[in-house]
């Protein structure tokens, strides 16, 4: 599965770029982006260290940035979140703005869906579906394998996780 971290935050860093606003400098890897459960659907939940990734930019639309991994007890790798927020010069509420960033994901043309009152946009990759939203002044980018059953389960469990206050 290709690293989710480092495709969307690059997107954030060139393709939001419409309107002549400058980014910002990079963001940290942030320790606090959000809070999960130690386990979902059964998968752990682990925090992957995205701070090599992150070093290597000198511009971004992101204040932090966070990588998730979702493995099985045999470790299979099923599934990644990523979590950005955006920085004061991020215009999430502009349509042109999300729509730049989330053309970009995936190697399909991304379908809209509608998770209670949340916009998903759903696209494939390589043996994978990637579902992104926003919301909280955040970006997130989940990356599920192809053959995980419980792909919508997982999605929507995630999208209540983030939504509640810490």
């Amino acid at each position: 599965m290709r690293r989710p971290a480092v495709a969307a935050f690059a997107l954030l860093t060139l393709a939001a770029c419409g309107g002549g606003t400058e980014a910002a400098t990079a963001p940290p890897a942030a320790s606090a982006v959000v809070m999960l459960p130690s386990r979902v659907l059964g998968l752990r939940v682990v925090r992957e260290n995205v701070a090599g990734e992150v070093s290597g930019v000198s511009a971004s639309y992101l204040s932090s940035l966070g990588l998730f991994s979702f493995r099985e007890k045999s470790n299979l790798l099923r599934a990644t979140l990523q979590v950005g927020r955006f920085n004061n010069v991020a215009s999430p509420q502009k349509g042109k703005f999300r729509d730049a960033i989330i053309s970009q994901l995936g190697a399909t043309v991304p379908v809209r869906l509608r998770v209670g009152s949340t916009d998903v946009w759903l696209s494939a990759g390589s043996d994978q579906a990637i579902y992104s939203w926003f919301a909280n002044d955040g970006f997130y980018v989940l990356s599920v394998r192809s053959d995980y059953g419980f792909q919508r389960s997982l999605l929507r469990e995630l999208m209540k996780a983030v939504q509640a206050p810490a």
